[in-house]
């Protein structure tokens, strides 16, 4: 049960990063590398809590971080599978 109510939370939290990507997928047409972002943006996060899981955390913050960092990788991928999807659509469209 705990695993699915993780994977509830990963789906949750990627429904709006879906949406805001295909938002900057409209609006950047030109540039395929703008719907990216988001995908960029969550690998830096999920480095950066596992950086400080690891190095700076005291008692339990480390169990913490690193719950947060596979949360946003689990994220991260829905983001990055978005933008394959998105560079598939565009292409069968030319």
């Amino acid at each position: 049960m705990p695993l699915l109510r993780m994977l509830f939370m990963i789906i949750l939290i990627g429904i709006p990063i879906t949406i805001l990507q295909i938002i900057i997928w409209r609006v950047s047409r030109p540039n395929r590398l703008f719907k990216y972002i988001p995908t960029f943006v969550l690998f830096i996060v999920g480095i950066f809590c596992i950086i400080k899981a690891v190095y700076f955390s005291e008692g339990m913050e480390d169990l913490a971080y690193f719950i947060i960092a596979m949360m946003v990788t689990g994220v991260m991928l829905i983001s990055l599978i978005t933008g394959i999807i998105l560079d598939i659509i565009e292409k069968h469209k030319r």
